[in-house]
């Protein structure tokens, strides 16, 4: 496996960070109170984009800026570019990763246009206060926020939360908001994570900018083997996410994606999330548990390779070796596997499956942070494992072979293990103990706020 080849980034990357870098400092002061340093500083960025669609768009807003001319169209062509650069880095890396793994770049699946459904008057007038809402935070800047500019966002979330077509974006927004006062105010200068609320603002503005669009799908029958998973949250949302082999009669098998989300709030840790998650996905938790596969019935399958799940259109099989089918299936991967739409593409969301034998790594448990690949020692990415007793890095030690997520992360290449086989005993993963923790969450946490929230809504009723 010559991950090895992996030690720097392309050459066009680091252009594309220095571009980045100016317009996230601006974001940072404040568009309101920009020197003539920084108005240089986007002059070049416009200058970056000579040649490409975006560059009269940007020329316009940025002079537009420059003359505090503050319309929300001229941020939106900021994030837009923004977007552009992280999109451009994104497709340089996954083509260098796709190059060391000897693999196939992944591709979209084609996918017949799906019927346009106009979206409810309401949610254009959601997406305008969020526009309105993010421009606000990009004059005064991340340093110079005050709670009074946070917490009246908070009506607006709370309906957008409310609205089916917009949980995307609800789900990204109450994340910002609540990084957002959880910073301030604060006791002298703040922290800024100034890279990681760049993205989070661009990305929220380029969501805000219209409607979603009915995704395109394709129903899918066969049998689903998740061989991986992974647990991502914040204080306001939890999300599983499987993968796995999708094996469809008559055709080969596909790499895909599973993702299951709920709302929460900050209290529902641990096995509180058994609870949430259990509800939307009981089957799916059963079979992560067992380590069984699943017959799966006319279920919908995105162009990107993600897997819309719904609970009642999968029956359990028998058990898996699944070590033995991600091995097979990750040896030489397809090029219909998980991957992003353009519009989504950022270096951070690279996630490559590849699949390490035991003779292929080394890992010595003194130093959990790197593992030995052919001669190089490679960074683990500590930081995305989720906490918990299922996987952790120590649990490297003696094993036989090991699923990972290659990662682009601090501008450098690591590897998330997401599933670990220890030979003999059951492989290791995420989840494993969500459905078992289900029948502990009865008096816990999530019963006693489901039992105050019936209260409240009998006693308004």
């Amino acid at each position: 496996m010559p991950l090895q080849d992996l030690r720097t980034a392309p050459e066009s990357v680091a252009p594309a960070v220095a571009l980045i870098d100016r317009l996230d400092e601006a974001l940072t002061t404040g568009f309101g109170r920009l020197a003539s340093a920084q108005l240089e500083a986007l002059a070049a960025l416009a200058r970056g984009f000579h040649g490409t669609p975006l560059a009269g768009a940007l020329q316009t807003a940025i002079a537009g800026i420059g003359r505090s001319e503050f319309l929300d169209r001229h941020f939106a062509v900021l994030a837009a570019a923004r977007g552009a650069a992280l999109g451009a880095m994104h497709d340089a890396l996954v083509a260098q990763a796709c190059a060391a793994l000897a693999r196939p770049r992944p591709e979209l699946a084609a996918m017949p246009a799906a019927p346009t459904q106009a979206p409810p008057p309401r949610v254009a007038v959601l997406l305008e206060s969020v526009r309105q809402w993010l421009m606000e935070l990009a004059i005064a800047g991340f340093a110079n926020l005050e709670v009074g500019m946070l917490l009246p966002f908070q009506a607006t979330l709370d309906a957008i939360m409310a609205e089916p077509a917009l949980v995307r974006h609800a789900a990204l927004l109450s994340g910002l908001l609540d990084e957002l006062l959880t910073v301030f105010p604060a006791h002298g200068p703040p922290d800024i994570p100034q890279l990681r609320w760049a993205d989070l603002w661009s990305r929220a503005m380029i969501l805000a900018l219209a409607p979603p669009a009915p995704a395109t799908t394709r129903a899918v029958s066969g049998e689903l083997r998740i061989f991986a998973t992974d647990l991502r949250q914040h204080n306001n949302l939890a999300n599983l996410v499987a993968f796995g082999a999708l094996h469809e009669p008559g055709r080969p098998p596909q790499i895909v994606r599973v993702s299951v989300s709920a709302f929460k709030v900050d209290v529902l840790q641990g096995d509180d999330l058994a609870g949430l998650l259990g509800d939307i996905a009981a089957r799916l938790l059963a079979a992560i548990a067992g380590g069984n596969a699943l017959k799966i019935d006319n279920m919908p399958l995105l162009a990107t390779g993600d897997l819309v799940w719904h609970d009642g259109r999968a029956t359990a099989l028998g058990k898996l070796k699944l070590a033995d089918e991600a091995a097979a299936v990750l040896g030489s991967a397809p090029a219909l596997r998980p991957c992003l739409e353009p519009a989504d593409r950022h270096p951070a969301l690279i996630e490559e499956l590849v699949y390490l034998a035991s003779k292929d790594y080394t890992f010595d448990p003194k130093d959990p942070r790197v593992v030995g690949v052919g001669g190089r020692l490679f960074p683990l990415a500590h930081e995305r494992v989720p906490v918990s007793a299922e996987l952790a890095l120590a649990d490297l030690t003696a094993t036989v072979g090991v699923v990972a997520l290659l990662r682009f992360d601090g501008g450098q290449w690591a590897l998330q293990p997401v599933m670990i086989d220890k030979g003999k005993a059951a492989p290791r993963m995420v989840g494993v103990g969500l459905h078992a923790a289900r029948a502990k969450t009865r008096g816990g946490n999530l019963e006693t706020l489901k039992e105050r929230a019936g209260k409240l809504l009998r006693k308004k009723s």
